[in-house]
């Protein structure tokens, strides 16, 4: 990064004319409840404010100076601020156009402003006038030189002419020039970039031996630099600072070539020195080992046990929890996805963006492609999911490609992602595969029993009671996790479609997630008995938030059980044919669900987490909802049967 030198400054001085600002910068904006103004000039010393007739006036010392006042009504209407005028003293006078206010106040040294507020003052700190100030009387211009009286008269026929000579052109020399142009080159540079600043009108100088004052100031800010160009936004993450090295992230380096049992003696000695005091780079070396062997917790625990201060501390604690399959939003990882290197894996492990706008594939799937073997069959299906939840399937294949690369038959990371990809297609998982790892313990085994029940699920099958159980204790083990909330998803609906409603419903805190998928269970394939308690509302109960479908689906249940105003709550039955043509068909549902399980199914009891919120019985508005549909459904078809057998229906 090229620095401007100190002598381009210099001879800049010499080279530019000296200008420096004359005139206060007035800036005006609305906002919600009041009209502000701003007034910056960093000369300014001292400032006062008091009423005047028009509204109030501005003094500021020292009052040598004009005011910008060219641009003030550009973004405001004169609703408030009327009229903007500068005395004859250098005041500014501020007239009002309201019964308004004005609360000042200095945000910064140079920078006053004023807030125009409707209503009196809360304090009368600005509301005296100001105290008048004696001008100077104005100079007497000085009586001219009388004329001598014996000054002859001019005679232009007497006056020799000057002989003809040719202008003298001050040739420059090339070097001059070069230098001249490459100042103003760096000095648009610096000022494009915010770290130069140019003053506006120079002053007139005192007197003839007083050199002009320099016309461009370098601003004291921190963080800027003048550059030959700016740096490449691969280079910066998205907060603007300087993206993190592929050497921080260099988990391949991290460890050797010999058995892992040889080296973690090596790699743990030396951890402290005389008086058990912490060794920084023995440390830094131990908890990169662990790193790299995918032990996220104990690298934790190493760096929790040695408090000893290093820049990549916190990198290393945000790599070790991606590890353990957790995320920090907002943590040191934060903000470094657009990075053209590591860190931009990293980041999107531990706190993905919204967008695949704001990430950098290509260097997210450069880095993954060099971690070892076995860290990419960790990492590969979180990372290959994210790529899912941004429509991104092309990326996500190539997640997958990486995983099979160089072993004999697919891994249990590649049948997973395959899974996924399958879900994402809207075809069925590779059912034989997911069941044969899903009997093995570990989180790849607990992640492919989910995606095997939510598949059942989808295609109409209801999951086996083992499988219920299963789903049920891995969401103990697994419960504040991401792989938890995945696990608790695939056990709610699990509980729903093998006819287990109440603990379907009641564990809403498994997977708030599932909830439309539960009443779409419940609409499809529910049993009535489930059906009354739950979608006959008082006209005071909120409706849950569903699809259309699922609305329509329960509206038409309800209907044929006679409740039709029950059913217009959900879905009215103008509306009730008009199915949108491009919505998709609800897919189908076990048919063993209609209701409760017989396969053992009670005895999967819901995590401590779920049984917050146990469900009861119909509540009495409810019960006295469903007896009132029922006495008008039961009337209506009284008056059917004797319209029908020629007799008058009773009036009312």
């Amino acid at each position: 990064m090229k620095r401007l030198p100190n002598c381009w400054l210099l001879v800049a001085l010499v080279v530019f004319p000296a200008m420096a600002c004359a005139e206060a910068a007035v800036r005006t904006g609305e906002h919600p409840g009041f009209t502000r103004l701003v007034v910056e000039d960093p000369s300014i010393r001292s400032w006062q404010l008091g009423r005047s007739a028009e509204g109030y006036r501005l003094r500021l010392t020292p009052t040598a100076r004009a005011f910008a006042l060219s641009r003030a009504f550009r973004a405001i209407t004169r609703k408030r601020l009327a009229s903007l005028a500068m005395a004859g003293n250098g005041d500014l006078d501020v007239g009002l156009g309201c019964a308004c206010h004005i609360e000042a106040f200095e945000i910064r040294p140079g920078v006053i402003v004023l807030d125009i507020r409707d209503g009196p003052p809360s304090s009368p700190e600005h509301e005296q006038p100001l105290p008048v100030e004696e001008q100077a009387p104005e100079p007497t211009p000085p009586a001219p030189d009388p004329a001598p009286s014996s000054a002859p008269a001019y005679d232009w026929r007497k006056v020799t002419p000057a002989p003809l000579r040719a202008p003298e052109l001050a040739l420059e020399a090339p070097v001059v020039t070069a230098m001249r142009q490459s100042l103003v080159e760096q000095l648009s540079r610096g000022a494009a970039a915010g770290a130069v600043d140019f003053a506006g009108k120079p002053p007139p100088p005192k007197n003839a031996d007083t050199p002009p004052a320099p016309n461009v100031r370098i601003l004291p800010e921190p963080g800027f630099e003048v550059t030959s160009e700016a740096p490449p936004k691969d280079r910066l993450t998205a907060e603007g600072s300087p993206c993190p090295s592929d050497e921080r992230f260099d988990v391949a380096a991290w460890r050797g070539d010999s058995p892992v049992a040889e080296q973690i003696g090596a790699m743990l000695a030396g951890l402290t020195g005389e008086f058990d005091d912490p060794q920084a780079e023995p440390l830094a070396r131990a908890v990169r080992f662990y790193l790299s062997l995918g032990f996220g917790a104990e690298a934790r625990q190493l760096l929790a046990a040695f408090p000893v201060d290093h820049p990549d501390r916190g990198l290393w604690e945000a790599m070790a929890h991606v590890l353990d399959g957790e995320r920090q939003p907002g943590g040191p990882l934060a903000a470094m996805a657009l990075c053209d290197g590591a860190a931009a894996l990293w980041s999107v492990l531990a706190d993905p963006p919204p967008s695949l706008r704001d990430v950098n594939a290509p260097a997210v799937l450069r880095a993954f492609s060099g971690l070892p073997p076995d860290l990419r069959q960790e990492l590969g299906p979180r990372l290959a999911e994210n790529f899912l939840a941004w429509e991104d399937p092309a990326n996500a294949q190539a997640i997958r490609e990486a995983l099979v690369r160089g072993a004999r038959e697919p891994t249990p990371a590649a049948t997973l992602t395959d899974a996924r990809l399958a879900a994402a297609r809207g075809e069925a998982p590779p059912a034989a595969d997911l069941s044969r790892i899903g009997q093995q313990p570990g989180p790849e085994g607990a992640e492919a029993l989910a995606l095997l029940v939510e598949g059942q699920v989808a295609e109409g099958k209801a999951p086996s009671a083992q499988d219920v159980l299963s789903l049920g204790a891995l969401y103990q083990e697994t419960e504040g996790t991401d792989l938890g909330q995945r696990v608790g998803r695939a056990y709610r609906l699990a509980l729903a479609a093998t006819g287990d409603y109440d603990r379907a419903f009641s564990g809403r805190a498994l997977a708030p997630d599932a909830d439309a998928e539960v009443w779409r269970i419940l609409a499809v394939s529910g049993p009535d008995s489930q059906l009354l308690e739950r979608a006959v509302l008082s006209e005071t109960e909120p409706l849950p938030s569903l699809p259309d479908t699922t609305r329509r689906a329960l509206a038409d249940r309800l209907r044929a059980l006679g409740l039709e105003r029950s059913a217009d709550r959900w879905h009215s039955a103008e509306t009730a044919t008009a199915a949108p043509p491009d919505e998709p068909p609800s897919p189908p549902v076990p048919a063993d669900a209609a209701g409760p399980s017989s396969s053992g199914t009670d005895a999967a009891s819901l995590p401590p987490a779920a049984a917050a919120s146990p469900s009861g019985p119909a509540s009495l508005t409810r019960s006295r909802a469903l007896v009132e549909e029922s006495a008008r459904a039961r009337q209506r078809i009284e008056d059917l049967l004797r319209a029908a057998g020629g007799e008058q229906p009773p009036d009312g």
